[in-house]
């Protein structure tokens, strides 16, 4: 039988499990989950947090990381998650190369992997979500011309996807800072949660 380490259990026992809710009950479903992998450090300041997103970015270049997955977890290194880099990168390949690598028409990975992180940290409901990720996007084509990952490759085929990412996932990190999803609470009580839920075990 497969044996799961404790702060797994605890991911997934605390994992919200209820989809419909109304707008008043959407932010009590995002309770605090344990950090499987915790945020890096503390940043005070949308530029030290913007630098940081940066260095995680870098720290994950020659790793074989799909663009997408790069975004996600770049992002989630910054902020701290409930799950670990390899899940995450799991759930978010496949977006790479506009999704499956065919280079054509789909929106391009860098861009998607950013927007799931969004959705991962903002608080509120389907609303906010939709405008802040629609604020991303928007900028996103404004610096790059496009969401295509297709015009992308045939303009600059791979020499230019560390800058789709590094667009998408710094535009991301500003508009959460703004929005007061990484000072108020983003990132601390997951790490706290984490610690003492397994003194509790230990206890029992």
């Amino acid at each position: 039988m497969m044996k799961y380490e404790p702060a797994y259990l605890l991911a997934l026992a605390t994992w919200p499990v209820t989809v419909c809710a109304t707008n008043a009950q959407a932010d009590s479903l995002r309770i605090a989950r344990p950090a499987a992998f915790p945020a890096v450090s503390r940043h005070q300041t949308l530029d030290s947090l913007k630098a940081e997103v940066k260095l995680q970015l870098e720290q994950r270049y020659g790793q074989h990381y799909g663009c997408s997955a790069l975004s996600l977890t770049s992002i989630a290194a910054t902020l701290g998650s409930p799950l670990s880099e390899q899940q995450l990168r799991s759930m978010s390949e496949a977006f790479s190369g506009g999704i499956g690598h065919k280079f054509g028409e789909g929106t391009c990975g860098a861009l998607t992997g950013a927007i799931a992180a969004l959705g991962f940290y903002a608080s509120g409901d389907k609303e906010k979500h939709l405008r802040l990720a629609a604020e991303v996007y928007d900028e996103f084509k404004k610096q790059q011309g496009t969401i295509s990952c297709g015009d992308i490759y045939a303009r600059y085929h791979f020499d230019h996807c560390d800058g789709c990412n590094l667009c998408a996932i710094q535009k991301v990190i500003e508009v959460l800072y703004r929005e007061g999803d990484i000072m108020t609470g983003t990132i601390a009580p997951w790490q706290q949660t984490l610690v003492e839920q397994i003194q509790k075990e230990e206890r029992r």
